[in-house]
């Protein structure tokens, strides 16, 4: 495996390298380092590699810059940084998983077992999302999200914990974003398909979605026909 870190700290990059050579071992048969976006771009341009881990902020330069050219190259990424409100960003480009600063080898074994059990092309879907949190930011899984809701103008993400935390987006520009996993039902609701347990018409031109856990959200007549040829692979 050929492995390439671009991160500006050296002493983070070294960290970094050390615990790729202990957790990937024989599998590992080169890893460079280099510092600067430029030096990471010639070094692309020249070398076929496995898997690229970033940081997102290098020499003041933004990570997102080498995007547009070289990362568009047959490898998966890795982001490494402590920007944590570039994650929904980050996931937009298809990146294979985003490890928050400052990480441990745990949470870089668990990014390269992700590497590891993805045989086919990277599939460039989001995975996650970024929710405000006391004037900074988290990462959300899209797995654990039952519903999205309007809530003024913000959106509310309904979790299977029962949790719900709010969402600096509109329900259209999530609608955009989304993987093929989720519908919208409704003007006011985006539904995780794998999560609804019942769609029903109701009479009077009325229509709902029953999740699995239990949450009753309205459903539009057009959305209903679209939800049963997803869910049954037939039209009504």
């Amino acid at each position: 495996m050929h492995v390439l870190i671009v991160e500006d700290e050296p002493p983070i990059a070294k960290y970094l390298a050390r615990l790729c050579r202990t957790l990937l071992a024989d599998q590992l048969a080169h890893i460079e380092l280099c510092y600067t976006l430029d030096a990471a771009a010639a070094y692309l341009a020249e070398y076929s590699i496995d898997l690229c881990f970033l940081d997102l902020n290098l020499n003041g330069r933004s990570g997102f810059q080498l995007f547009s050219s070289a990362l568009a190259g047959p490898f998966h990424t890795i982001i490494v940084s402590a920007h944590t409100d570039q994650a929904i960003h980050a996931f937009q480009y298809g990146v294979l998983d985003f490890i928050p600063k400052p990480f441990d080898q745990n949470r870089l074994d668990l990014a390269l077992q992700r590497f590891s059990g993805r045989v086919a092309p990277a599939v460039r879907e989001m995975k996650w999302l970024s929710v405000r949190k006391a004037g900074g930011y988290q990462t959300l899984a899209l797995e654990d999200v039952v519903f999205f809701r309007a809530a003024d103008a913000y959106v509310e993400a309904v979790l299977a914990d029962g949790r719900c935390e709010l969402l600096d987006k509109t329900l259209d520009r999530l609608e955009q974003l989304l993987p093929d996993g989720f519908l919208r039902i409704h003007r006011s609701a985006i539904v995780a398909l794998a999560r609804v347990a019942e769609y029903r018409h109701c009479g009077g031109g009325r229509y709902q979605v029953t999740t699995q856990s239990g949450q009753v959200l309205p459903l539009s007549r057009t959305k209903y026909k679209q939800l049963h040829a997803l869910l049954c692979g037939e039209e009504s």
